[in-house]
């Protein structure tokens, strides 16, 4: 769930599960969880903060869609999000196997796990000034707030901020490691770790080093989504020449019939086209049908950024799977085949089995209750 507050400010499920998906599928496995599992929890942490502020695939709705406006999209997307994640436990929940008791996990040791949490979250309270300082510098001197509309301006300067921070912070830890090791004789042992240039390399580099290699880095992934990005819009740009939504019946019937099967489409293109790209192509072709079908605009909209989600986890492509894949590695995906031998069906492909579940119950839901509700309003 908090995972959904970066994907926010990313922008894109894909990206957050390259940046952070090892860190996830880590902490989850630590937790006790079975690979299985985590691969699926990893898949799947991007996938709850899509429809949440400031995201820019929403900004992008809104600016494309006159009928909708970022606050409309936003405000029904808390609750989206609510939903997901609530089914996204519930699924986990009465799946889950109960792990044998040890003298590790005993109650006894669960009864103090809060005064180790508040521990761990010390060292994030620096964290959490530097962003404060700055967005209060932001507000006090520029009169800017972070919202949809300045976080890509706001946020580099941020990135940028705790950078500096960290860099202060190494200098300073490895000068008091370095104080520690001459005060107790340590540094004079030959062959000792406090002598070696590598290591003193390692944990000082320069403020330009470490900007240098946090640039290089996201250029590359960078470049990878431009491309990626390109050449949906390219494919988008394909199918409206070929006139393929023409054949779309403009008369359905019903408001029930127009959503099964606007759902069933959407989910389609999600599961072919990155969400950028796939917008561009709804906004110009699908949603006006929708509209003239009597579904409202914000449900409509809300209904998409779901089944866009879930074709980001649906075979054959299943993009989400592929970079958890990539990040988590090919041992890790060897081991978790290893461990479900002999499981049923489920927990053989739980890692692709419970993000679908879970995000096709809450796509069901987006999509049908409020027309259900109408109906018996």
């Amino acid at each position: 769930a908090v995972s959904a507050v970066p994907t926010a400010y990313t922008g894109g499920s894909g990206i957050f599960v390259i940046a952070v998906g090892c860190l996830v599928y880590l902490d989850v496995r630590r937790a006790g969880a079975r690979r299985q599992l985590a691969l699926a929890a990893t898949a799947m942490s991007g996938s709850l903060g899509v429809v949440l502020r400031p995201c820019l695939l929403v900004v992008i709705v809104a600016a494309l869609n006159n009928e909708v406006t970022t606050d409309q999209l936003f405000g029904w997307g808390v609750k989206v999000f609510l939903l997901t994640t609530f089914l996204f436990a519930l699924v986990a929940f009465v799946t889950s196997k109960t792990p044998e008791k040890t003298g590790e996990s005993s109650g006894v040791r669960n009864a103090n796990v809060w005064p180790e949490f508040i521990q761990a979250l010390r060292p994030l309270i620096p964290y959490v000034v530097v962003l404060a300082v700055t967005l209060g510098l932001y507000a006090l001197l520029l009169a800017a707030y972070l919202d949809e509309f300045s976080a890509p301006t706001i946020l580099p300067v941020l990135l940028l901020a705790i950078l500096g921070y960290e860099r202060v912070a190494s200098v300073r830890k490895a000068s008091a490691l370095e104080n520690d090791a001459v005060a107790s004789g340590v540094a004079s042992v030959p062959g000792s770790e406090q002598n070696s240039p590598t290591e003193k390399l390692t944990v000082k580099p320069s403020l330009m080093q470490t900007l240098q290699s946090a640039t290089a880095e996201a250029t590359v992934h960078i470049g990878a989504l431009l491309l990626l990005m390109g050449t949906t819009m390219t494919i988008g740009g394909v199918i409206e020449r070929a006139e393929l939504m023409t054949l779309l019946p403009t008369d359905f019937g019903s408001v029930w019939m127009a959503m099964l099967t606007l759902v069933v489409i959407l989910v389609l293109i999600g599961m072919i086209m990155d969400p950028y790209g796939a917008v561009l192509l709804v906004s110009v072709t699908i949603a006006g049908i929708a509209y003239k079908a009597g579904i409202d605009p914000v449900h409509f909209w809300m209904v998409t950024l779901v089944a866009f989600e879930l074709g980001y986890l649906s075979p054959p492509v299943a993009l989400n799977h592929l970079l958890t894949r990539q990040v988590v590695g090919e041992e890790e995906i060897r081991l978790s085949k290893l461990e479900t031998e002999g499981e049923n069906f489920w927990y053989r492909h739980e890692k692709i089995l419970l993000p679908l579940v879970t995000m096709a119950t809450a796509l069901v839901i987006v999509a049908f209750g409020p027309l259900a509700w109408q109906s018996l309003g």
